[in-house]
C-alpha cells in the first residue's frame, strides 16, 4: 500500500524539530524502503522523527534528507524473537573502538523583512569537524525555494549571499553542516515586502525628487 497523507499526524513541533506519528498496515521493510515518504518531502524535513506503527512493529525512525528515512530503532515487533539452541560451550566477545566526533552550526541574525530583487547576506558560525556549511531559503511551507548554497568555513565562519524571492511571509534561513544534515540550525521567519514604486516617472525621466535623491512609494 502507499503512503497516505492523513495518516501522518504531528504529534510535537518546536521550532525546526517535529515528532510525526505514521499508521499504516504495511510492513516496516516497505516503509524504509526508498521513495516510500516522497510525496511528504514538504513536511518531512530532517532532523524530524517518526514513530512509525506497521504492520509487523513499532519504531522510532530519524528523518534524512529529502523524506527518506533510517533503520531507527525497534521497540515492538510481532515476529517470533530469535532462539539459538546449542549443545557445548560458546564463547563470544567483541573488540568496539568509537570516537567522538564534534559537529556544530549556529546562524546568525537574519533581518526580520528585506525588499523585493534586495541581496542579503546570512552568517553562521561552526566549529569541530565541521569545514563545509549549506544555506538554504525556505518558505512557509518547508519547501527550498532558494540555494542550496554551500560555503566552506573560514576562521569558524561562513557566509552566503541571496538574492529575496518573490514577496511574502514566513521565509526561513537554514543552514546545516554539508557532512551531516541533522547538524542544523533554523532563523526564525522573516518577510518580502514588494519593491518600492517611484512616485512619479515618465518614460526614463524622473519627475520628481528631493535634495537629489528620488521620492519613492
Amino acid at each position: 500500500m502507499p503512503y497516505i497523507a492523513s495518516n501522518l499526524i504531528p504529534l510535537v513541533a518546536a521550532d525546526s524539530f517535529t515528532l510525526w506519528l505514521y499508521r499504516t498496515t504495511d510492513t516496516r521493510a516497505t516503509v524504509l524502503s526508498a521513495g516510500y515518504f516522497a510525496a511528504a518531502r514538504t513536511r518531512l524535513l530532517a532532523g524530524h522523527m517518526v514513530v512509525l506503527e506497521a504492520a509487523d512493529a513499532t519504531a522510532l525512525l530519524p528523518v534524512r534528507t529529502n523524506a527518506e528515512v533510517g533503520n531507527g530503532l525497534v521497540v515492538d515487533a510481532s515476529s517470533s524473537p530469535l532462539r539459538l539452541t546449542g549443545a557445548g560451550a560458546m564463547r563470544l566477545g567483541a573488540d568496539l573502538a568509537a570516537a567522538a566526533v564534534a559537529r556544530c552550526v549556529s546562524l546568525g541574525p537574519v533581518p526580520s523583512g528585506v525588499n523585493e530583487g534586495e541581496t542579503f547576506t546570512v552568517r553562521a558560525t561552526a566549529s569541530g569537524a565541521t569545514n563545509l556549511v549549506r544555506f538554504s531559503v525556505l518558505n512557509a511551507s518547508g519547501a527550498v525555494v532558494l540555494g542550496p548554497s554551500t560555503a566552506a568555513v573560514t576562521s569558524g565562519s561562513a557566509s552566503a549571499t541571496f538574492e529575496a524571492p518573490v514577496p511574502g511571509n514566513g521565509y526561513r534561513v537554514k543552514v546545516e553542516d554539508a557532512a551531516d544534515a541533522l547538524v542544523a540550525q533554523t532563523s526564525p521567519s522573516f518577510v518580502v515586502l514588494a519593491a518600492f514604486a517611484l512616485l512619479v516617472e515618465s518614460g526614463f525621466g524622473l519627475l520628481m525628487a528631493e535634495a537629489g535623491t528620488r521620492l519613492v512609494m
